[in-house]
């Protein structure tokens, strides 16, 4: 009686084991018991792009893109050098006698290469007996090519040529350059006004 008695109670009871937990040294994570194994090779995470760094290079072109909203630069930009500083508009003033015009060569350029640019301009004008070359408007603006830009589109009362760089005027003793030197200036601060607001805009919504 007694061996059946013990033979029943070892059948019935089962003693568990505590598990033994293998120290990970090689870092792998295995999936759970089951899971079905995928061929081919494993995709790459999506790797988010970096903010754009600001650097005395960099600089120019983000505010660029800024101004003219656009991340294409503009046809026929000048070359972005590292070592330009305080961006230009320049206009090269000339007057037409014989017609009693005024034009306006305008054009971008640097604090660095302002009086090179100044003498390449002048020198398409050389051989040009019709053209007297008589004063120059300098505009120190934080994106030359934006106000560039802003020129072309808000002068729509001057005559303008193919190319879009040079406008005529009626010739009004010294006052037409004034208003233009005037005109200039103030959508110079329009463009700095719009660069101000969109740093607040920025500023507000923490981007």
């Amino acid at each position: 009686m007694e061996a059946q008695i013990q033979e029943t109670d070892s059948s019935s009871t089962q003693v568990k084991l505590p598990e033994i937990q293998v120290l990970n040294i090689s870092g792998r994570v295995k999936p759970p018991h089951g899971t079905p194994r995928i061929r081919g090779k494993k995709k790459k995470a999506p790797v988010s792009p970096e903010a754009p760094r600001v650097t005395p290079s960099s600089f120019p072109a983000i505010l660029s893109r800024i101004l003219l909203k656009s991340n294409e630069p503009p046809e026929n930009a000048p070359k972005l050098n590292p070592s330009d500083s305080s961006p230009r508009l320049c206009f090269l003033c000339l007057e037409k006698p014989a017609t009693r015009k005024r034009a306006y060569h305008m054009f971008t350029s640097a604090e660095n290469t302002l009086g090179r640019d100044y003498t390449r301009t002048q020198k398409l004008y050389e051989n040009r007996k019709d053209y007297k070359h008589v004063n120059n408007i300098t505009v120190d603006t934080p994106c030359a090519r934006a106000l560039y830009r802003r020129v072309q589109k808000e002068f729509t009362d001057m005559v303008w040529n193919k190319q879009g760089n040079v406008f005529e005027t009626d010739m009004e003793g010294h006052t037409d350059v004034w208003n233009v030197s005037n005109r200039v200036y103030d959508l110079r601060k329009k463009e700095l006004e719009r660069l101000i607001n969109f740093i607040k805009f920025l500023s507000a919504t923490k981007s």
